[in-house]
């Protein structure tokens, strides 16, 4: 897991992201914004925005590869507000994917998250593993 702690406000980070995402080529399957939802229950939270992403011809190869597969896509890329700091944290698609036996999906995937990533001005990055 990647958890980066960038430079950008939490509106600012989610416009990057959603352009440097689709810039990249994968689909914005949904998107889940938990405060949002949130205070129509009438509760508040910080910022806490999820994109679920993936592409569909890399699906399919998944598909082919291991129908079982199908509980992976889409991957998610959460960004959320803690104190006055914005944070975007995503599993590498490699991680997930190698143990599906698609360590190619998994690299391409990989340097396509690395390109949106490089679209924020990142202050700290932290890798954890699974």
């Amino acid at each position: 897991m990647e958890l980066l702690k960038v430079k950008e406000k939490f509106q600012e980070a989610i416009e990057l992201l959603g352009n440097a995402i689709q810039e990249n080529n994968l689909k914005i399957v949904s998107r889940i914004n938990a405060q949002e939802n949130l205070a129509k229950a009438n509760l508040k939270i910080k910022g806490n925005y999820i994109f679920e992403v993936f592409r569909p011809d890399l699906a399919y190869k998944l598909f082919n590869l291991d129908i079982r597969a199908g509980i992976v896509p889409p991957l998610r890329i959460y960004v959320f507000e803690k104190g006055d700091e914005t944070f975007v944290e995503y599993w590498k698609p490699s991680e997930i994917l190698n143990k599906w036996g698609a360590e190619e999906i998994g690299r391409e995937l990989d340097e396509t998250f690395y390109k949106i990533m490089k679209r924020l001005s990142v202050i700290e990055r932290e890798s954890l593993s699974l």
